[in-house]
Formats: structure tokens, C-alpha cells, sequence
């Protein structure tokens, strides 16, 4: 590598990874400050509507679905990513080439064989149509001995100075009794100065390629785009590990929430146990959440009259049961519920609510 190519890979690895760092500082921050809202209940008020929200069957089937796919994008990135990068650090390790058996593939790294020079004259005359493009995935067969080459065969092979060369052979010659060939790609106007001898060939074309692919393989065959996928892959664990961090805390306050309400569960089903004239109202950090025997009905801003009869820090559960009315009030919430505290609301609770005689 030259001077200006370290640079240039050093300038790219220095910003790559900083750009990766930062972006999972920030995130990590984000997620740090939702956590902290979500466990002393400042989300509260969201978490409570995403629960009723989610209790509804249709929007039930829908997170299901969208779940299922965001699985499925994030599952097929690194099915597709993983065997690329694999083979593209294989590719690497091997001198660009990939041998499967008796079969290889090579990324074809220059335009000389992507058209017919009008010099070449021969590619007329035979009707030799085989040429390929830069970034082409093409495939080789491994050649069993110096004899089986023919004049016109593409071969691959490995010149002197260690590069991966794909023409085509123009003309077969002994020199001091070994076989040179002659090569010239399609593109060009001039031979080969080097003449590779049966050992530097790698395989020959079989007249199989893949457009396209080569430039996915030849990024992730570089430093930068080793980095790059690296730092990607960094990114999408470092940001899915404080997804489940906050996906859990935000579960553990939900549950805490339902012990509280001393609803089950939020949707229609549990409601249809209750009798018919039963509604409960909820008071919480400025809203009044409605129930009947059919779920929920309504979230509206409390009134200044409801503000001075309940106190918004605390949670006030009113239920009306025909003529009969009941008030359960919750010390404040504003503060990180365990599970300890919430067991001993509930048994508070139970406790009031028994006969006094």
C-alpha cells in the first residue's frame, strides 16, 4: 500500500468508528433517560395508553405482524451480511481467490475484458462472445494439466507481481521446453507483457458470472468496508441490547400499573366479567381514564373541580357499582414502584376495604 491509500484507510477507520461511538453514545444516553422516566413514572401516563391501545385484538394482530417483521429485516440483513463478509475475508486471505472443490470464484477487478477492441479481430472471427464486466462475480474450473488450455481459453491466473490477472489466451508457445501462453484481454489493444506458465494459472472461465455482486465483495474485502460492517453490526447489538433494557423496564412498570388499577387486563374480554352498571374511573398526573363492563371508553383532561378533589401525584381509583360508590387512593407513584411496595398497596387495600365493626 502507498502512503496516500494508509492515510486515506486510517482517515476512513478514525471516522467510521468515531461515527459508530457516537451514534451508540447518544443512543445509549436516550435510552438512559427513558429508562429513568419509565422507572420513577413519568411515562406513566404513556405507558398506561399504550396498554389500553394494545389491548385491543386488532392491535394486537398488528404489533404481532410488525414484530414478526422487523424479525425477519433484521435476520435477513445478517444472513445476507455474515456469508459476504465471510466470503469476502476468505477471498481476502486467499489472494482474491475462492476455491470450492475444483471450482473457484474471482471478482473481476478491471474493464479489460468487458468489450471487443476492433484490433482484436479474432473475437469476430470466432464468434468469441464470453466477455464480462468490471465487479462481475465469475466462476473458474480448476485446469488438470498445462495441455488441456487451448488458444482463445480465459484463464485466471497470477502474474509476478502477485496479481490476479483474467484474460484470454492468444497464442501457446514452448520456451526452453515449458509451456507459456500468451494473454491479452478483450478490452486491450496490447499483449501481456508477462507470460504465464501452467503453475500461475488459477482455473479457467467457464462462461458462468454474476453481474454486480463483485462491488459488495470487493467492499468488504477492503480495511474500510471491514470496519464499516464491523461497526454496523456493533451498532445493531449495542442498540438492540438497550431496546430489550428498555423493553423489560417498561414490562416490570406495566405490570406494576395493572397490580395498581387492579385490572387483569385492559381489554374487553376481562370487562365482560363485570357486571353491566359497574364504572370505574382512574385520576392520575392530570387525566380521568373511563371503564365500563365493555372496556375502556374514555381519557380526558381532569377538571379544575377534579384537580382540587384529587391530588394528580397520587392515583385515585373511583368504581360505581349501581348507588354504591368506592374511592382507592394510591400514595404517589412519582418514584421507582418494586414489586415489595406494590404487594403491600394491595394488601393496605384489602385491608380497608374490610367490614369495620
Amino acid at each position: 500500500m502507498s502512503n496516500t491509500e494508509i492515510i486515506a484507510l486510517v482517515a476512513t477507520c478514525i471516522g467510521v468508528i468515531s461515527f459508530a461511538l457516537v451514534i451508540t453514545i447518544l443512543y445509549k444516553n436516550y435510552i438512559g433517560k427513558m429508562l429513568s422516566e419509565t422507572e420513577d413514572g413519568r411515562r406513566d401516563i404513556e405507558l398506561i395508553d399504550t396498554m389500553i391501545y394494545e389491548g385491543e385484538k386488532r392491535v394486537q394482530r398488528r404489533e404481532k405482524a410488525l414484530s414478526i417483521t422487523k424479525s425477519a429485516f433484521y435476520y435477513i440483513f445478517l444472513v445476507l451480511a455474515i456469508p459476504f463478509l465471510g466470503f469476502a475475508i476468505y477471498s481476502r486471505i486467499t489472494n482474491g481467490v475462492v476455491m470450492i472443490g475444483d471450482s473457484s470464484a474471482m471478482v473481476v477487478a478491471s474493464g479489460s475484458m468487458s468489450e471487443k477492441n476492433p484490433s482484436n479481430d479474432y473475437l469476430v472471427t470466432y464468434g468469441l462472445d464470453n466477455q464480462f464486466k468490471t465487479y462481475d462475480l465469475i466462476t473458474l474450473k480448476k485446469v488438470d494439466n498445462e495441455y488441456s488450455l487451448r488458444k482463445y481459453d480465459v484463464i485466471a491466473y497470477r502474474n509476478n507481481k502477485n496479481v490476479n490477472i483474467i484474460h484470454r489466451i492468444i497464442e501457446i508457445d514452448t520456451v526452453y521446453g515449458v509451456l507459456r501462453y500468451t494473454t491479452r484481454g478483450d478490452a486491450n489493444g496490447a499483449t501481456d507483457s508477462y507470460k504465464p506458465t501452467f503453475e500461475d494459472v488459477i482455473g479457467r472461465y467457464t462462461g458462468k458470472r454474476i453481474p454486480v455482486v463483485g462491488i459488495f465483495i470487493s467492499f468488504f474485502q477492503s480495511y474500510a468496508g471491514i470496519v464499516t460492517v464491523c461497526s454496523v453490526v456493533y451498532c445493531l447489538w449495542s442498540i438492540d441490547r438497550q431496546n430489550k433494557k428498555l423493553e423489560f423496564a417498561e414490562e416490570d412498570r406495566k405490570e406494576m400499573l395493572e397490580q395498581v388499577f387492579d385490572l387483569p387486563s385492559m381489554n374487553e374480554n376481562t370487562y365482560q366479567e363485570m357486571a353491566t352498571d359497574v364504572e370505574s374511573k382512574i385520576y392520575y398526573q392530570g387525566f380521568c381514564y373511563q371503564f365500563n363492563d365493555k372496556g375502556f371508553v374514555s381519557k380526558n383532561e381532569m377538571s379544575e373541580e377534579e384537580k382540587k378533589e384529587f391530588d394528580v401525584t397520587n392515583l385515585t381509583k373511583v368504581e360505581k357499582d349501581g348507588e354504591q360508590e368506592k374511592k382507592t387512593i394510591f400514595s404517589s407513584l412519582l418514584h421507582k414502584i418494586t414489586k415489595k411496595e406494590t404487594q403491600q398497596n394491595k394488601e393496605n387495600i384489602n385491608e380497608n376495604d374490610l367490614p369495620k365493626d
